[in-house]
């Protein structure tokens, strides 16, 4: 699908994910992410004057967003460039780095900015007029609690659209579930060895000012909460006869990451090592039944491959955007993926969900994972609202 569109080695970062109400509930999501995004470039000596377009991926607004990407850009030292600005839930991550990549691949840019970033904390509460209402009374929304418990179309919760999939697909037990959380959370704990030998490989600490005489570093993920089976043991499913507790699925997260995406000579320029190169090769996405969301996921991967040419057994690592347990257990029995190379390292299931960034961190430790094993290919998947998915096919040499 992509032939032109790569992606510098060290060429990406996320921050700290940080469970909602926590540091940085009270941090505008595009100002945090802009910051972040400039202190990335200080530390890998990148001058911003080399990107000629820029997109941001981001789903929840904040105050002005009116002006998100070229604010954004603008805010990260980049006051030349502007783009688009791609909101598509949990798949925005992914399109937003096809978006990038595509306009690499048409030629219409050389050096594009990809940034992604979202803040579930105090989220904004919509107010609608309805002067035909009784005495003109408004129609309010909260942006992210009312859409996490209902889909307008499908007309259910998303921990109900994932409790569905697992019902088609032959069911899933609450015992299985547990075990996928444990699994998860182990593979979350290989991230933090070595003094988080892995995680310092892209993240970038974040400075929090909390008064006018104290500013704060945020340099880890916060509230992840410890998994063990004697915790998860007791817990009652959401769904009454379901398999998902509180223990086996994601929560509201704030964060940023972000991606360069150019061309193989310009990739090669900026490129931490030289001798290690990254390339898109493509993008799959997919729409599920109504209230079917976990379903999409396969779909959008099974695309992706094909666009790129391999299959399951080509694959030396996998991550997924898994909101619940059932995800990865569905993904995993349809296309028979080695549990071995599915989600080393973390996943959104443990380090948290803020919809914009969620899947481009994935990303990030995807690359980072296959760097460390000597190349290879990775596939990124992650469900989205609507019973959507989306997915990338990346090969690292």
């Amino acid at each position: 699908m992509f032939t032109k569109s790569f992606i510098p080695h060290k060429g990406y970062w996320s921050s700290p994910f940080s469970r909602w109400q926590m540091s940085f509930q009270n941090e505008h999501a595009i100002v945090l992410a802009a910051a972040t995004t400039k202190k990335f470039f200080e530390l890998r000596q990148i001058d911003p004057a080399v990107f000629d377009w820029g997109v941001l991926g981001m789903t929840i607004g904040q105050k002005s967003w009116f002006y998100a990407c070229p604010w954004y850009c603008a805010l990260a030292g980049a006051e030349k460039i502007a783009g688009p600005t791609i909101s598509q839930a949990c798949a925005t991550s992914a399109t937003s780095i096809y978006t990038g990549a595509a306009a690499v691949e048409l030629g219409s840019a050389e050096c594009v900015l990809v940034g992604t970033t979202d803040r579930c904390s105090n989220g904004p509460h919509t107010v609608w007029p309805n002067p035909k209402g009784p005495g003109g009374e408004v129609i309010h929304e909260n942006w992210l609690m009312d859409n996490f418990n209902i889909d307008p179309w499908g007309g259910e919760a998303m921990v109900k659209t994932a409790e569905n999939v697992a019902a088609d697909h032959g069911g899933v037990t609450k015992e299985e579930s547990d075990a996928l959380a444990l699994r998860r959370y182990e593979q979350y704990l290989m991230s933090l060895e070595n003094d988080r030998a892995f995680q310092k490989e892209y993240m970038i600490p974040v400075d929090i000012k909390v008064s006018k005489k104290k500013t704060i570093t945020i340099e880890g993920d916060e509230g992840i909460m410890p998994v063990t089976a004697e915790g998860l043991a007791p817990l009652k499913p959401v769904v009454p006869g379901g398999s998902i507790t509180f223990g086996a699925q994601t929560h509201p997260a704030d964060g940023n990451a972000g991606f360069v995406v150019t061309t193989e000579e310009k990739a090669k320029e900026l490129s931490a090592d030289k001798s290690i190169t990254i390339q898109i090769l493509s993008y799959g996405y997919a729409r599920a039944p109504k209230a079917r969301m976990a379903a999409a996921v396969t779909p959008s991967a099974e695309m992706a491959l094909a666009k790129a040419g391999i299959g399951v057994s080509d694959l030396a690592a996998v991550k997924t955007h898994n909101p619940f347990t059932a995800n990865d257990i569905v993904m995993g029995r349809l296309m028979k993926i080695p549990e071995e190379i599915f989600n080393n390292y973390g996943s959104s299931l443990v380090f948290g969900h803020p919809q914009g960034p969620t899947g481009a961190r994935c990303t990030v430790e995807l690359i980072e994972e296959l760097v460390k094993l000597g190349g290879g290919y990775g596939l990124f998947a992650g469900c989205a609202a609507g019973d959507t998915a989306a997915a990338l096919v990346i090969k690292v040499s």
